[in-house]
């Protein structure tokens, strides 16, 4: 019986996280063809590489996959994020008038858009962080939540804490 109870309660604890990692999910898998138009506009905007310059043409499209993923991890969080604290029976807000969700989406871009700037200068001037910081920075259980979508196949697929990684890369 003892059992039983405590099952239950481990069940009910956990049907809200369940619920919330779903609808994590939901909403990343209802992003794809956004980020995907995002992805492909970016790539064609990428300069031909020379075939001397294969090898950064490479490591340019794994960052910009590494980004596009981060970016449709991040909205889809912050959706459900803006959408925890609602009463079940408030009516929706759409998204383009929600203030939390534009807050947050707005903060999570702006840190990814400086990590664009800050890991360039880090590779120029101190590449030995870079490893170390992205490894601190890892959010591993979204990790394991939200896989990249087929087209922005990553051998190793990273998604990051990007206020955290910024910091890391700036300090000695």
């Amino acid at each position: 019986m003892a059992r039983t109870l405590m099952l239950l309660l481990l069940l009910a604890a956990a049907g809200p996280a369940l619920a919330q990692d779903d609808m994590v999910q939901r909403i990343y898998a209802s992003e794809e063809n956004g980020i995907r138009a995002e992805y492909e506009s970016f790539l064609s905007q990428l300069p031909p590489a020379p075939p001397e310059q294969s090898g950064q043409a490479d490591k340019n499209k794994q960052l910009l996959k590494m980004i596009s993923y981060n970016k449709a991890a991040m909205l889809a969080f912050c959706a459900v994020d803006a959408e925890k604290d609602r009463p079940p029976n408030a009516e929706r807000v759409p998204s383009e008038m929600n203030l939390m969700l534009r807050t947050c989406a707005e903060i999570k871009i702006g840190q990814l858009r400086k990590f664009s700037e800050t890991v360039a200068y880090a590779d120029l001037f101190f590449p030995e962080r870079i490893a170390p910081c992205g490894e601190r920075a890892r959010l591993r259980e979204e990790e394991k939540l939200l896989r990249p979508y087929e087209f922005l196949f990553l051998d190793e697929p990273r998604l990051y804490d990007f206020a955290l990684y910024n910091d890391c890369l700036m300090k000695p």
